[in-house]
């Protein structure tokens, strides 16, 4: 019995003392993990003080003061006028002013052979110097003849005249005078007959008794018979009178009438014929003559468009053509119409093609202009920057926005969109000009960045963006506590244009370090992600000192500066950080 309830109890504290132990070795392996990330966390932040403290860099205070937020972007420059001078003409490059010459308002920039032309021009002259003397002759020729059948038709008009009156007059008998006339003839006859008969019969007695002259007799008798004849005769006559024209009078005179308008009429279509015909050869000479000076004005025109002229003041810029390889202009060369070789560029006003996102349109407004050019409405303000002249800012208004909006990556080549894709953020294209420009040294084709101004923060602390490091995902800043720099956590906010406003963790008069290369917070990520790995790296490659290159910026910059305008707003703001420089 014994020997059994010791076996019993030594089964029931070998399986305790296995469990006791189990439980040992579960609280050993939960220190050990808990004490492990204190020590990784206090080395890493060593090790990223000691990383930082190396690099170049120096001391500044705190300050507060106003923070404007700005989305800042990517552009290129161009002038505001630039004029592409092209031939309207096929020809050989005969003259050609170098390259880069500064040219003013009216100067022969380029010029084609005109040795070809100029004979043809010649010939034209000539040609149409015949032209002209040949429809000069027609012209007189048709205006003599013209005189000779304009006299001709005066004539058979006059003659359809003169016969219509005589119709009308013949038509007229007999007429009241005329039938007085006959009235008169008849009682004129009649009285002489009378009269002789009287003096006839008075003879007679006495010449019967013998009393009177036989040959007086005779000539009264005789007398007598003349007035009977001749009162026969007034009697035809009046009757003739009474009657009118004879009708054969009648007939001819219509017949005549009849035959003057005919001629008349006649005559006029004749001499229409005959100035048609007239004119339809002044008509041909005056077609070939003003071909002639179509052709001559042409070629004229042609050699004007030969020497293409300065229409202002510019520098000269060659243009490379395609179908020469994308070669550039030369003397001797075969240039095509439509074909721009030379640029005529005006750097005295300058402009940056630039864009802006969607959050920032809405408060931005282009430049308004009225009828004769002047400004009614200036354009938001903006700030450009050259890349090859830093420190130089141009102020600058807004000339134009896009009525569209596109995707930031849309103008990417077609290999980058298809590794990349589309952003997914919608960007307005948008022209800001220069308020002073620099011919001496802007140039088309600098890069530029443009500074939007958006708002400004009130009495904020604002710190350089490369004086903030990222550790265990937090912000921080290297803080000199009396002479011991040490690592402080802070709170950021918004960014701008490399700086960072901070919201807390900083106090005014304090003194931070700033690094003045931008690698420095991708080496303090580096020791945070692998610290012994990165050690090694130092060790076997020592960091190089000075400036940045272009386009290098830290990581992780997006995390610990986000904005309050929206994801393009914190793109944009993003980007903009890579590409600016440290002060």
């Amino acid at each position: 019995m014994r020997t059994i309830l010791g076996l019993g109890v030594k089964k029931v504290w070998g399986v305790r003392g296995f469990l006791i132990g189990l439980a040992a070795i579960a609280l050993v392996a939960a220190v050990y993990r808990y004490a492990q990330p204190a020590a990784a966390n206090g080395t890493a932040a060593d090790e990223a003080r000691t990383k930082i403290l190396g690099l170049r860099g120096e001391w500044v205070k705190v300050t507060r003061g106003d923070f404007e937020i700005a989305i800042q972007e990517d552009g290129e420059l161009r002038p505001v006028k630039v004029t592409s001078l092209t031939f309207l003409i096929p020809g050989k490059i005969d003259l050609l002013v170098p390259e880069g010459k500064d040219v003013k308002k009216g100067d022969a920039v380029i010029a084609l052979e005109t040795k070809d032309l100029r004979e043809e021009i010649q010939h034209s002259r000539e040609d149409l110097d015949t032209a002209e003397t040949a429809l000069a002759q027609q012209i007189q020729t048709r205006d003599l003849e013209a005189k000779r059948l304009a006299l001709e038709f005066h004539t058979e008009l006059e003659n359809a005249e003169y016969a219509i009156l005589k119709d009308r007059e013949i038509a007229a008998h007999p007429n009241a005078v005329e039938k007085e006339q006959a009235q008169n003839i008849l009682e004129s006859a009649k009285a002489r007959l009378e009269s002789a008969k009287g003096d006839l019969d008075l003879c007679k007695p006495l010449f019967d008794n013998g009393f009177y002259p036989k040959f007086e007799y005779d000539l009264k008798v005789i007398a007598l018979e003349k007035a009977r004849i001749e009162s026969t005769r007034a009697d035809m006559q009046a009757r003739i009178l009474f009657d009118g024209a004879l009708s054969y009078d009648r007939e001819k005179a219509r017949c005549d009438l009849e035959f003057a308008r005919l001629n008349w009429k006649c005559k006029l279509i004749e001499n229409d014929d005959v100035v048609n015909a007239l004119t339809s050869k002044v008509k041909i000479a005056e077609r070939a003559a003003n071909a002639l000076r179509r052709k001559l004005a042409k070629r004229e025109l042609e050699l004007e468009r030969s020497t293409l002229h300065a229409p202002h003041d510019g520098v000269v810029v060659y243009r490379t053509m395609g179908y020469r390889n994308h070669k550039k202009p030369e003397v001797g060369e075969r240039v095509s119409p439509w074909i721009a070789p030379i640029d005529l560029p005006n750097y005295d006003k300058m402009k940056v093609r630039t864009q802006v996102p969607e959050s920032l349109i809405r408060k931005t407004s282009a430049r308004v202009l009225d009828e004769n050019g002047v400004v009614v409405q200036p354009g938001s303000t903006a700030r450009v920057q050259i890349n090859t002249l830093p420190g130089i800012l141009y102020p600058a208004h807004v000339i134009w926005i896009d009525g569209w909006a596109r995707d930031r990556n849309s103008k990417l080549s077609d290999a980058d969109i298809k590794a990349q894709g589309l952003s997914g953020v919608k960007v307005f294209d948008v022209e800001v000009e220069l308020d002073v420009s620099d011919p001496k040294h802007l140039r088309e084709g600098f890069r530029a960045s443009v500074d939007f101004p958006e708002e400004t923060l009130k009495n904020v602390i604002a710190i350089p963006e490369q004086a903030v490091s990222t550790i265990d995902s937090m912000s921080s800043v290297m803080v000199k506590d009396g002479s011991t720099p040490v690592v402080r956590k802070i709170e950021i906010g918004r960014s701008s244009l490399g700086r960072v406003a901070v919201l807390s963790g900083l106090n005014p008069g304090e003194r931070i370090y700033v690094p003045t290369i931008l690698k420095a917070k991708q080496a303090e990520a580096e020791v945070t992600k692998n610290p012994g790995k990165a050690e090694k790296k130092s060790e076997k490659k020592p960091e190089k000192r000075g400036p940045p290159k272009s386009g290098s910026a830290p990581s992780g910059k997006s995390s610990s500066a986000p904005t309050s305008s929206g994801a393009s707003a914190g793109s944009s703001t993003e980007r903009s950080r890579h590409d600016i420089a440290p002060q």
